[in-house]
C-alpha cells in the first residue's frame, strides 16, 4: 500500500500540469537488518524533496546527537536509552519497513522546487513512550504530582501533563510567525479517562504554514527538572510529504519523462527517478569504462548508492524504449 501510493505521487511529481506532490517514505534506503543510518561525518540523507541532517558527536566512542536517522529497527518494548530508534507503532506506516527519528531541534530542509510541506506521520518512540507512561530513574510517570511542586491543589494521578512536537517554518532564514502543534501526549483533561500518549502513527498537517525553505522541530514537555526537560526528546516520522504549485522549475526532464538524478554532485547515494510506466536498465562507469554497480528502474525511483566509490566523474548509461542516455555524475 505505502510503496503504491509512492509510484502514484512520483508520477504526479512527473506529469502534472499542477501542483505537485510527493511523499517520502524512506522505503528506497538500502540497510542491514535491525539497523540505522550512521555518519562519523555527519553527512546528511537526502530524498527527492527534501534534506534531513544528521549530527554525530565523536565524544565517548561517538554517538548520534542530533537531526534525524532513518531505521529498520523494531522494538516497542524496549523503554531506556538503549533504545532509541523503536517506535511503539512496532513499524513504520502501514507497516512499512523504515521509518526516520528525530531529535529535539531537529531541521529538515526542503529540494527544489518544492515549497509546501503539506505534513507526515508522527509517532511516540519506544524510549520516550515508556518513559512518560510508567517513569524512570530520570522522568516521572505522567499525571503523578511527585516532585512537580504543586502542594496538594492538585490530586494524585491527576497533573495537567503534556508531551509536544512543535514545528516551525523558516524562509530566508527567517523563522515564521506560525507554527503547527502536536501533542505525543495529553493529560490536561479533566476526565482522567481521556488522558492519551500517541501509540500508532497520526497524521500531522503542516500545510498552514506556507510557502519555506525549511522546518524545524521544537519538543516541549511538562516533567522539567534543575537540567531541563526529563522525557525523553525524540519522536518518530514517515511519509514526509512536500508540494510546490507547478512544474516550471522541476530539472530537466520530468515534464518528457526523461530520466534523472539527484543530488549532483553526490556525496555517498543519489536517486534515479524515471517514468514509473516502463523499465529501464542502467551502469554506473568510471572514466576507464569500469562498471561499479548496474540495475534496472522499473518503479520509477531507485537510490544508488556511490559509498565505495573514490571521488571523480563518472557515467551513467541508461537505456529504455526511446533509447540510450548518457548522464554524467560527480562524486565528491
Amino acid at each position: 500500500m505505502k510503496k503504491n501510493l509512492t509510484v502514484l505521487l512520483s508520477t504526479l511529481v512527473l506529469f502534472s500540469t499542477k501542483a505537485q506532490t510527493f511523499v517520502a517514505d524512506f522505503e528506497l534506503f538500502n540497510l542491514s537488518p535491525n539497523s540505522a543510518y550512521t555518519s562519523t561525518a555527519s553527512t546528511p540523507f537526502q530524498t527527492f524533496n527534501a534534506t534531513f541532517p544528521y549530527i554525530w558527536d565523536p565524544s565517548f566512542g561517538g554517538f548520534w546527537s542530533g537531526g534525524c536517522a532513518y531505521t529498520n529497527k523494531y522494538d516497542s518494548i524496549g523503554g531506556t536509552f538503549g533504545n532509541l530508534y523503536g517506535v511503539r507503532a512496532y513499524k513504520g506506516y502501514t507497516n512499512s519497513a523504515t521509518y526516520v527519528v528525530g531529535q529535539d531541534r531537529a531541521i529538515v530542509r526542503l529540494n527544489a522546487p518544492y515549497k509546501t510541506v503539506d505534513g507526515f506521520y508522527v509517532t511516540n518512540t519506544t524510549y520516550a513512550y515508556k518513559s512518560l507512561l510508567l517513569g524512570n530513574q530520570f522522568s516521572r510517570k505522567f499525571g503523578d504530582t511527585t516532585g512537580t511542586g504543586s502542594g496538594t491543589t492538585i490530586p494524585q494521578g491527576s497533573y495537567p501533563d503534556y508531551f509536544k512536537l512543535t514545528v516551525k517554518g523558516f524562509k530566508n532564514g527567517s523563522m515564521k510567525t506560525d507554527s503547527v502543534e502536536f501533542f505525543l501526549a495529553d493529560y490536561r483533561f479533566a476526565n482522567n479517562t481521556q488522558d492519551y500518549a500517541v501509540n500508532d502513527w497520526r497524521w500531522c498537517n503542516t500545510s498552514s504554514l506556507g510557502d519555506l525553505d525549511s522546518i524545524k522541530f521544537f519538543m516541549y514537555s511538562t516533567d522539567r527538572g534543575s537540567f531541563g526537560i526529563n522525557t525523553p526528546l525524540f519522536f518518530a516520522m514517515d511519509n514526509f510529504t512536500s508540494s510546490t504549485p507547478n512544474l516550471v522549475s522541476l530539472n530537466e526532464g520530468a515534464a518528457n519523462k526523461e530520466p534523472f538524478v539527484f543530488p549532483n554532485p553526490v556525496q555517498d547515494q543519489f536517486t534515479l527517478v524515471c517514468d514509473a510506466d516502463q523499465s529501464i536498465t542502467w551502469s554506473l562507469c568510471d572514466g576507464t569504462g569500469r562498471v561499479w554497480q548496474e540495475g534496472t528502474c522499473d518503479k520509477g525511483q531507485q537510490l544508488v548508492n556511490m559509498a565505495e566509490c573514490p571521488a571523480g566523474l563518472f557515467v551513467l548509461r541508461i537505456q529504455d524504449a526511446n533509447g540510450t542516455r548518457v548522464k554524467k555524475i560527480s562524486k565528491q
